[in-house]
């Protein structure tokens, strides 16, 4: 059985909607916009806007569903060390880690396991985008 991405919307005003994917992407994984106007991981730098959330694997040329809004609870791939209550960013691998001062933050960490240390793993996120 596939482990679900989107855990909740809360009523949010969550939308799942449909684009092209530029590369293979992976569900659980921040998404940026390419320049050819299909959707890529975040594969490039720390930090960057991202506009949504793969809820399943796609490949390139494929159709791609994307989790678009604001206080959505997802399970999505966190590496590194955070804790219940921190800020997430994204990372350079499409992967979410610990926020800092000097990045913008996309969420909370919430998995009710606990902290998390290590390998990207899935892991419960409230999603604020």
């Amino acid at each position: 059985m596939a482990t679900e991405i989107l855990v909740n919307d809360g009523g949010a005003p969550a939308r799942i909607l449909p684009f092209t994917a530029g590369s293979a992407l992976t569900g659980g994984r921040a998404i940026q916009m390419g320049a050819d106007g299909e959707v890529d991981t975040i594969a490039s730098a720390d930090n960057v806007a991202v506009m949504g959330v793969a809820l399943t694997d796609a490949t390139s040329g494929n159709n791609a569903s994307i989790i678009t809004g604001r206080g959505i609870v997802l399970n999505m791939y966190v590496s590194g060390t955070v804790g219940i209550g921190d800020d997430v960013a994204t990372l350079a691998d499409g992967n979410l880690g610990p926020g800092s001062a000097d990045t913008v933050s996309v969420g909370k960490y919430i998995d009710p396991s606990g902290a998390h240390s290590g390998a990207a793993t899935l892991q419960r996120v409230l999603w604020i985008g």
